[in-house]
C-alpha cells in the first residue's frame, strides 16, 4: 500500500495505556526517542497492540511543528530534538527535514516561518507533533 503521508516511522511499542475510549500508544523510533499516539480502544484491540510489538507511526508533514530556541512548555505530548538536515524551499511553503538521531521527519511550514525564525541547515530544532495526529498501523 502506498501512503502520502511523508513520516512514516518504524518503532516498537513501549507502552500501551488503555482507557475508557482512547488508549495511548507509546513507540520508540531507532534513536530510542519516544513517539506517543492516541488511538480508539477498539482500534488498540483490533490491531492486537502490545508491548514488544512493530508498528509503523504516520502522520502528515503539515502535522509537524517546527520549533527553534524553544524555551516554553508545551501541551504536546511528542517533542522530538534533532538537526535540520534539508529546507526544500517552495513559492509559499518549505519541506524541512529533520534528522532525529537518524529517523527523518519532515515538516512543511511556511516560507515565511523559515525566514522568521532563520533556519538553516544544521539548526538544532525540535518537531512537535500532537498524539493525536498520529495513525498507527502494523503489517
Amino acid at each position: 500500500m502506498c501512503i502520502s503521508a511523508r513520516n512514516q516511522l518504524n518503532v516498537e511499542i513501549s507502552e500501551v495505556r488503555t482507557g475508557a475510549v482512547n488508549s495511548l500508544i507509546a513507540g520508540k523510533i531507532a534513536g530510542g526517542e519516544v513517539l506517543k499516539a492516541t488511538v480508539t480502544v477498539d482500534s488498540e484491540k483490533s490491531l492486537d497492540l502490545k508491548v514488544g510489538k512493530q508498528a509503523i507511526f504516520l502522520f502528515k508533514a503539515s502535522s509537524v511543528i517546527v520549533s527553534k530556541n524553544n524555551h516554553i512548555k508545551l501541551s504536546a505530548t511528542n517533542q522530538i530534538k534533532g538537526v535540520v538536515s534539508e529546507i526544500k524551499d517552495g513559492a509559499v511553503n518549505a519541506e524541512v527535514i529533520i534528522d532525529a538521531n537518524g529517523s527523518k521527519i519532515s515538516a512543511v511550514i511556511t516560507k515565511e516561518s523559515v525566514n522568521g525564525m532563520d533556519l538553516k541547515v544544521g539548526d538544532d530544532v525540535t518537531a512537535i507533533i500532537k498524539a493525536t495526529q498520529i495513525i498507527v498501523g502494523v503489517k
